[in-house]
């Protein structure tokens, strides 16, 4: 389900990309685009259509984006098994001596007078 959601979210996407290039800056409209604007009765319904396919794309693209984003249809994970119980190591070693520290007390200079 997840995976056919991405794919429908995927097209959605690129129709929509496709539909915003359509609209034109000025009122050419789908007339700009070679005379797709024909199998429409006018110039304004075409605009009409284009826009009412856009918004309804859109608010398709944004609701499935919600969806997919929260996490409802994700297939589950297989989670690893935890790792069994390891003794602790001990903290000896072998032939190990403590290393002497026998460094000379240092004390203060007194000033002399």
């Amino acid at each position: 389900m997840y995976e056919t959601l991405k794919i429908i979210w995927s097209i959605v996407a690129i129709c929509l990309v496709v539909l915003i290039l359509l609209h034109s800056p000025k009122s050419d409209g789908l007339g700009g685009f070679s005379g797709q604007a024909q199998l429409f009765s006018s110039t304004k319904s075409a605009e009409t259509a284009l826009n009412r396919v856009t918004w309804f794309l859109t608010a398709a693209f944004l609701g499935l984006t919600v969806v997919l984003s929260g996490g409802w249809f994700t297939t589950p994970t297989v989670t690893a098994p935890p790792p069994a119980q390891v003794a602790p190591a001990t903290n000896a070693v072998p032939n190990s001596q403590p290393i002497p520290l026998n460094l000379p007390a240092t004390t203060p200079e007194q000033p002399q007078q």
